[in-house]
């Protein structure tokens, strides 16, 4: 008994007497922002079966299916990528790729800013929105 005692005194003590080290780094990273690549663009063009959307703040769930939805959602984005970031996402965005998910996406929008953010095999690019694509996305960002 004494000795679970002390090897449970012993265990907290070693705990509690940890200092925790952060490290702070001082280099200055540059990130590039590049749009999403004509590569990808073209294949979600020519082999896109489709797309979900989820807005965050409403709910709003829908398809936009086949390559005719998929075609329908790439005509929303410009060759151009955001120069101002928006604190907070509105919605996310499933792509399909013969009927398999090949990529997500996240869309931000503010009052003066709206782009989706591509992720795909751990890049991410951004696109601005058209003003099409705005219209569009903008009956859905907040419910009524």
């Amino acid at each position: 008994m004494r000795f679970i005692l002390f090897f449970s005194l012993l265990l907290t003590f070693t705990c509690l007497s940890q200092d925790t080290i952060f490290q702070v780094d001082t280099t200055r990273k540059v990130l590039i922002i590049n749009p999403l690549p004509l590569e990808q663009f073209n294949l979600l063009k020519t082999q896109g079966t489709g797309l979900e959307v989820t807005m965050f703040e409403s709910g709003t769930t829908f398809s936009l299916p086949k390559r005719a939805g998929t075609n329908y959602f790439l005509s929303f984005i410009q060759g151009q990528a955001p120069a101002v970031f928006n604190s907070k996402n509105s919605g996310y965005i499933l792509l399909l790729v013969n009927d398999y998910f090949y990529m997500d996406a996240e869309l931000s929008f503010s009052e003066d800013n709206a782009y989706i953010v591509f992720k795909h095999e751990a890049m991410k690019y951004y696109n601005l929105l058209t003003p099409a694509g705005i219209a569009f996305f903008q009956r859905f960002v907040k419910n009524g």
